[in-house]
């Protein structure tokens, strides 16, 4: 009895400190980062190549394949001469997104999935234009590169915007966007 009474509070601490160790080794990255916004489907019709930016904050556990990630996204496309000799506008959309992130293992380059959605405002630049906020989904693959306490992130994702057909119908576009993770 009295070895059991002596040994408890070790192997408690034992049990405690590991748990705590996995569960505490939570780990925080903050991503910026940039790059082309290429219109798909009926949206290229109206708008050309554009550019993109984002600031994300990813979340995750050490030891966990599997993540999640905020992002602050940024795209501007610009319009596409129309047969005829008529311009459409440029088109700005923004949003935030929620993602959950399926990381395969890796020593130097770390390949992962992302997928989620959000809320994703879109602006036409004319004078007189509203915006209009509808939800989204997004999907893509990524990797990311370990240099030192960095990581350079590399990543493409489907982005479609569902729209009432009234204000213009589902639009879509994927950014190929790199960056760096800190």
């Amino acid at each position: 009895m009295r070895r059991l009474l002596r040994t408890t509070p070790v192997f408690l601490s034992l049990i405690l400190g590991v748990s705590s160790a996995a569960f505490g080794q939570k780990t925080y990255a903050v991503a910026l980062g940039g790059g082309a916004t290429i219109p798909v489907g009926k949206l290229n019709d109206a708008q050309k190549t554009g550019h993109s930016a984002i600031a994300a904050l990813a979340i995750g556990v050490a030891d966990l394949p599997v993540g999640v990630r905020f992002d602050g996204v940024y795209n501007n496309l610009p319009a596409r001469a129309q047969a005829g000799g008529t311009t459409s506008s440029d088109l700005r959309v923004i949003g935030a997104l929620a993602n959950l992130i399926f990381a395969f293992p890796g020593t130097s380059a770390k390949p992962y999935v992302i997928v989620g959605g959000g809320l994703y405002n879109s602006k036409a630049n004319l004078s007189g234009a509203k915006s209009q906020n509808n939800f989204g989904v997004n999907a893509g693959l990524g990797t990311t590169f370990g240099i030192g306490p960095f990581a350079i992130f590399l990543e493409s994702r489907y982005h479609s915007i569902s729209r009432s057909v009234k204000k213009g119908g589902v639009f879509q576009f994927v950014p190929i966007t790199l960056g760096v993770m800190f």
